[in-house]
């Protein structure tokens, strides 16, 4: 079998969905076949991956600079390199860019497309401009006729198919769900010690975390406005946010206006997953209130080292959440969450219960995830066959 991942995000540029496209083409590579990786340039991109890149020329996106925007079928010889593969099924991981060339190879080879809706992308279009609502319809239809070209589309839970029926796609839905590839992990006072020393953080106060983008759909003024509330209350603790983001030097202006800067610290991206699995196993919770993801990594990857997350109730992400049994759950207001996090400080043992609760329910290997994956694969291949066989015999 050779499989196709198309991806408009790809390092530098490091979100949940280029994560998902990544560790499906490592594993896919790994265990079941050859898979490529189709991605729009990016004149940054360093490094050596476990699998065979493709990528076709590309501009800075207008609204999103550190994302990429290209035309790949105008890119004569990125089309006569990817011509010569021979796919078996194509597998686009956004609408746009690799979208398009991914239909476009599906159609002239016959063979299957499958499109995973991600990201909320209405809210995405909403936060850049301030379109009108029918500047807005005209660009979720246009959208949603690329999934209905597809031969399968995937969600990554049942509250993502919501948002899809929400944009007025009505064809079958497969849900698919993340995984993570941080083991399973116990936490110690060793690893908690040295995490307090390499952020130079208070050692006797507790450490939460953010981890994602710095952008605005992620909510994080939530996070610091509840954070305000705890420091001017005069209790301790240690904040990271992890990560980078078109915000992340506003978010930290910021906290250090509010008087946040002794206790909240931002570290930019952590590319480093070893690291990444310490602060997971010395956090009391990660604090991940967006109301913009559909089914984010972070929690999966915390759950490992039974580091529970904090989530607002209702959220999309937020789905199977149990309050203080798998996570936490607040209303969507400063108070609220600053409430929850002074009570997961002032009670001892209730962050390590759900975070065993989190492992328990949360958390799936990639490994595990990418099996399902192959299968599918295998299943819409040999339907596809049927079909166009089918289609001959009638044409006899």
């Amino acid at each position: 079998m050779v499989i196709g991942q198309f991806n408009d995000s790809f390092p530098p540029v490091i979100d949940g969905v280029a994560n998902v496209a990544i560790n499906y083409c490592r594993i896919l590579n790994e265990c079941f076949g050859k898979c490529h990786m189709i991605i729009p340039r990016n004149p940054d991109t360093i490094g050596e991956f476990p699998f065979e890149v493709h990528s076709f020329k590309s501009y800075p996106a207008p609204f999103r600079k550190d994302y990429r925007w290209g035309f790949g079928k105008l890119d004569g010889l990125f089309w006569k390199e990817l011509s010569k593969i021979p796919f078996s099924i194509v597998h686009a991981h956004s609408p746009f860019s690799t979208g398009i060339v991914a239909r476009q190879i599906a159609r002239n080879a016959g063979i299957p497309l499958v499109a995973t809706l991600h990201t909320k992308y209405r809210e995405d279009f909403l936060s850049i401009m301030k379109w009108d609502r029918l500047v807005d319809n005209l660009v979720i239809k246009n959208i949603m006729r690329f999934y209905e070209a597809a031969d399968d589309v995937w969600t990554v839970n049942e509250a993502s198919i919501e948002t899809l029926r929400e944009y007025g796609y009505k064809g079958e839905v497969f849900v698919m769900n993340n995984g993570s590839d941080i083991p399973l992990t116990n936490r110690d006072e060793e690893t908690r010690i040295s995490i307090m020393k390499k952020f130079s953080l208070n050692a006797s106060a507790p450490l939460f975390a953010y981890v994602g983008q710095h952008i605005p759909q992620k909510n994080i003024m939530l996070i610091i406005n509840a954070l305000d509330i705890i420091n001017k209350k005069g209790i301790d603790f240690n904040m990271l946010f992890i990560g980078e983001g078109s915000a992340r030097k506003w978010y930290q202006s910021l906290s250090e206006k509010r008087g946040l800067g002794k206790k909240v610290h931002f570290t930019g991206r952590i590319d480093d997953r070893d690291l990444l699995k310490r602060v997971y196993a010395s956090s009391e919770a990660i604090l991940f209130p967006s109301l913009y993801d559909t089914s984010s990594l972070v929690p999966k990857e915390a759950s490992s080292c039974l580091c529970p997350t904090v989530f607002v109730e209702g959220s999309t992400t937020a789905q199977g959440i149990i309050d203080g049994y798998n996570g936490f759950l607040t209303k969507n207001e400063p108070g609220d969450y600053a409430a929850k996090i002074m009570q997961i400080i002032a009670t001892d043992g209730l962050a390590l219960k759900a975070g065993y609760g989190a492992r328990d329910t949360l958390y799936v290997a990639w490994t595990d995830i990418v099996n399902d994956v192959y299968a599918r694969y295998n299943y819409l291949i040999q339907k596809k066959r049927e079909k166009a066989e089918l289609m001959n015999m009638r044409m006899v």
